[in-house]
């Protein structure tokens, strides 16, 4: 066989496209319970840290003239609009 059969021959079988067949065994991955309590747990604890922010915030009297501003500017915005 020649050379230039053999590269023919070569580029063929690389080049091909036929598809490449996967098999596919599970498609949706189901959490055990001990990774949901974890996952309440975590969320619970990042829920509580966002209502110690708001409270510390709350208690910030120059911080919060600044929001209730921005506040208000916010409601006229929408007003416009609705």
């Amino acid at each position: 066989m020649s050379s230039h059969k053999k590269a023919k021959g070569l580029a063929a079988a690389v080049g091909s496209k036929k598809p490449i067949p996967v098999k596919i065994v599970h498609d949706k991955v189901e959490a055990s319970p001990a990774h949901s309590d974890n996952e309440m747990k975590w969320k619970a604890q990042d829920a509580l840290r966002d209502i110690q922010r708001a409270e510390k915030h709350k208690s910030d009297a120059k911080l919060m003239k600044h929001v209730k501003q921005l506040a208000k500017e916010d409601m006229k915005a929408l007003k416009r609009i609705c």
